[in-house]
Parts: C-alpha cells; sequence; structure tokens
C-alpha cells in the first residue's frame, strides 16, 4: 500500500520527491478505477439487444475484457480532455489491464509499479494476440516480480515466457512484422520548416541507408559544409529524394539544379499582402517563388500553412533557400450564402473549413479538410437556407454517429460556435478560441454565454432556447 505524502519546510528533497511519485501513482490508479467504473455502466452482454442506428456494443480491450457502448470513448475524452483517440486507447488498455493481467493490475492500484509501465506490458501481450489462458498463465509467472526488479528486465523476461506459452504466435508476429514495413513523415510541432522521418526496413536496405547517408554527408563537408555531422545526415537524407544531386555528391560534386519542388498552400488575410504577392493572390494562379517573394510579406506578418501551420517571413525565406517552391494563396473572405439542399457546395465547404480548422467536438485537433461536414441543425427536407455555414461543422464519423443517434447533443447558436452536451450530461462549448468546460459553470454562468453567443448576427440570425 502507499504510504502517506511527506510534505512541507521539514521534509527532504528526497523524501518529497517519493511522495510526489506517491501521489502520481495514487491519482493513475484513481483514474483506473474511475474508467473501469464508466465501462461497467456502458457495459453490454452478448445477449443484449441493440439499435443498428444507435448505440453499439464493441470490445475496446483484448480478448477476455468486457464489452461496452461505442461512444464510451467519448464521454472519457470530452471529460480529461484528450482525444477520442487517445481516450479509447487509455480505456483499452485499462480494461485489459484488469481483466487480464490480475497481479499486474494489484501491483498497479496498490502503487508497486507506474501505470504507464504497466500498459507496455498489456500492450505486449495484446500485440502478440494472447488468449486470456495465454495471458494469465504469463500474469501468474512474474507475479513475484512486479516492482521487485527493473522493468527492462523484467520485460525481457516476458518475452521470454510469452515464447513459450506461444511459440506460433511469436512466429507469426516475426512474419507481420515483415509485412508491416512503412515509412512516414511527421511536421514538427514548434517548427514548421523541420519534419521528422520514421520507417521499419529489411536489415539488409538499412545497413545500405547508412552507407549511403554517411557517404553523402562527407560528401557535404568537403562541399564546405560546415555543419554538425548531424545535421549534415540529416540534410543527406534529405537528398536522397532527389537522385540526380544524390548521385552527383556521390561522384563528389554537386548540383544546385536539383532541388526539390514544393507546392504551399497559404492563408492570407488582405492587409497581409503586399507588392508582387499581392498581384498573386489577385491573379489565383499558382507562381514559383524565390528569394524576394519572402520579402513581399510584411516582417510581422504570420501566414497559415495547411501542411505547415504557422509561417513567419524568415521561415518561407528558409524554404525559399532550399526549394523550389509554387505558393497558391488563400484570401479569407465573407460569409458564403445558405443554399436549399442538402449537398454541401464547394464554396460553402471551404468557408467552412477556413473558418473551423479542426474538428468542432471538445478538444478535438483533427483536420477539418479530411472530415465530413455535419448539419448541426438536423436537414429537414423543404426546409429553405438549412445548408449553410451557421449550420455546419466538421466531425469524425464515430462522433457524427453519437449524435445522430442522439447520445451526444449538439446546438450551433453561431457559425463557428458549438455548445455539446454528454449522455452523462457534461456541457462543453467550443468557439474558435477553444473548449470551455462548462462542469463548473453556474446555470446563470451559461445562460449569459449563451445569450451573448445567439445574438442576432448581420442575416438577422434567430436566438435559440436557453440551454
Amino acid at each position: 500500500m502507499m504510504e502517506a505524502m511527506v510534505t512541507g519546510p521539514a521534509a527532504s528533497a528526497v523524501d518529497r520527491l517519493r511522495s510526489a511519485d506517491r501521489l502520481r501513482r495514487l491519482a493513475d490508479a484513481e483514474e483506473l478505477h474511475a474508467i473501469v467504473e464508466l465501462a461497467d455502466a456502458h457495459q453490454w452482454s452478448t445477449e443484449d439487444e441493440f439499435d443498428v442506428v444507435g448505440e453499439r456494443p464493441v470490445r475496446i480491450g483484448a480478448d477476455g475484457s468486457r464489452l461496452v457502448g461505442e461512444f464510451l470513448p467519448l464521454e472519457v475524452a470530452a471529460a480529461t480532455g484528450r482525444s477520442v483517440t487517445s481516450a479509447t486507447w487509455l480505456i483499452r488498455d485499462a480494461l485489459s489491464l484488469q481483466a487480464r493481467h490480475p497481479y499486474l493490475w494489484s501491483a498497479v492500484v496498490g502503487g508497486q509499479l507506474a501505470r504507464y509501465q504497466a500498459f507496455q506490458l498489456v500492450q505486449l501481450c495484446a500485440g502478440y494476440e494472447l488468449t486470456l489462458d495465454q495471458v494469465l498463465a504469463v500474469d501468474d509467472r512474474l507475479k513475484g516480480k512486479y516492482g521487485r526488479i527493473g522493468w527492462r528486465r523484467l520485460m525481457r523476461l516476458a518475452r521470454g515466457l510469452i515464447a513459450q506459452v506461444a511459440a506460433d504466435k511469436v512466429e507469426a508476429a516475426t512474419r507481420k512484422a515483415r509485412a508491416d514495413r512503412y515509412m512516414k513523415t511527421a511536421q514538427v510541432a514548434d517548427d514548421p520548416v523541420v519534419s521528422q522521418v520514421w520507417a521499419r526496413l529489411d536489415t539488409s536496405d538499412a545497413h545500405q541507408l547508412e552507407a549511403t547517408i554517411s557517404a553523402i554527408a562527407r560528401s557535404l563537408k568537403t562541399q564546405g559544409d560546415t555543419d554538425t555531422l548531424d545535421i549534415r545526415r540529416a540534410r543527406a537524407l534529405g537528398i536522397l529524394a532527389t537522385p540526380a544531386r544524390a548521385l552527383a555528391l556521390l561522384d563528389g560534386g554537386d548540383d544546385q539544379r536539383y532541388l526539390p519542388r514544393t507546392k504551399v498552400y497559404l492563408h492570407l488575410t488582405p492587409d497581409m499582402i503586399t507588392g508582387r504577392s499581392h498581384q498573386v493572390a489577385e491573379a489565383g494562379t499558382d507562381a514559383v517563388a524565390t528569394d524576394d517573394t519572402a520579402d513581399s510579406f510584411p516582417a510581422a506578418a504570420v501566414a497559415r500553412s495547411e501542411t505547415l501551420g504557422p509561417v513567419t517571413r524568415t521561415q518561407l525565406a528558409e524554404l525559399f533557400g532550399t526549394h523550389r517552391i509554387t505558393i497558391t494563396p488563400v484570401i479569407h473572405g465573407g460569409t458564403e450564402q445558405p443554399v436549399d439542399s442538402y449537398e454541401i457546395p464547394n464554396r460553402v465547404r471551404e468557408s467552412v473549413t477556413l473558418r473551423d480548422g479542426c474538428e468542432v467536438f471538445p478538444y478535438s485537433s483533427r483536420a477539418a479538410r479530411a472530415l465530413d461536414l455535419d448539419h448541426a441543425h438536423p436537414y429537414i427536407p423543404g426546409v429553405p437556407a438549412q445548408t449553410r455555414p451557421d449550420n455546419l461543422g466538421p466531425l469524425t464519423r464515430r462522433v457524427h454517429r453519437a449524435k445522430t443517434a442522439g447520445r451526444w447533443r449538439l446546438r450551433q447558436p453561431r457559425g463557428g460556435t458549438f455548445w455539446w452536451t454528454s449522455p452523462a450530461g457534461q456541457r462543453y462549448r467550443v468557439s474558435p478560441k477553444g473548449t470551455d468546460d462548462l462542469h463548473d459553470w453556474s446555470p446563470g454562468e451559461r445562460a449569459l454565454v449563451w445569450v451573448l453567443d445567439t445574438r442576432p448576427d448581420r442575416r438577422g440570425q434567430n436566438p435559440q432556447e436557453t440551454p
């Protein structure tokens, strides 16, 4: 069991460190208990009947874990301020931990082991698709070692036990690993001109890639590149995207004609555009950018690129120095006029996408451009002007289903502002400024903000009922 907290000026730094760690584990254990309790409230049995249109039972956890309602992750996501995907993973691991690893579960809720470590073992067993009986056998063999031996050592031991109880599945996982080779990139969150690369390759290909990158990095140094080895290696990997330039460097030379070509969509406001870029925007066509293109933007201006995020003039200049860039400006205009049809015209879709940027579910960060647009107030055939920006918002399919099924309720008092009510009665307000959790707001505060949100706009929008 966890010991009492040790705080105050008399406590040593080590005592406070130990106490903080115990408190963190207590909080993690409490969160696990809360998730299990929520899952109990959303639990289904194999004999339950369900409506195909409404909520359906799903097994989020691994073999042996309970069936729960498919909308449970929405409640957890909104209540904890995390994404629906993150909430789904949390529920998955929590339910698998409780149902399949009883001794490991006891170690976590008792404070002997950190939750994140336990989840690593839970995911390892689930990754090998072990049955409930196989996981119970592994858990039984490890029960005396949780919290008593180093975690990396315990994980090595766990892998050995898995190979003993499920050799066929370990071999199948090896075959699957080869089938799951990939390469992907992702932009670094705090700098739009830097990205990360991940890959899973054949070992022989990885060794060859390493040798080629090292050779190009050495050639860059001989060409006068004074950057560190790590930076030259990163640049060498990027140069491989242009084979002709890579060959030139491997031959001891270089050729700047083979700089890569990039297309950038910049979201601009009219007052951000001057000189040549203004002409490009008015023409509405692509234009190849050069170094002086960045200078046509005001020094303090920040444009937004759908692929790069916010971009300053300095960052644009860096891109122009290393790439041949084609710029397509996107000027933010006014509100699009409504239409009577259910189908959404491209001009209305573009207006809503630019306005919201991301999904309008609480705390979601999913890009709006890849999502469907949903009518906040359900479409009724024959009623005019329903398809308009202030009755539309981008949603993922799961959130859309939860709303259609009546589990989550949505009202949109004005364009870009959305009021949500969860199945548990929790309320959230999503606006261009972010998500407001209304749990601790008084009825009077909620009513006041609702009145402000429902004030008629320039088209004379009518206020809705008080929430």
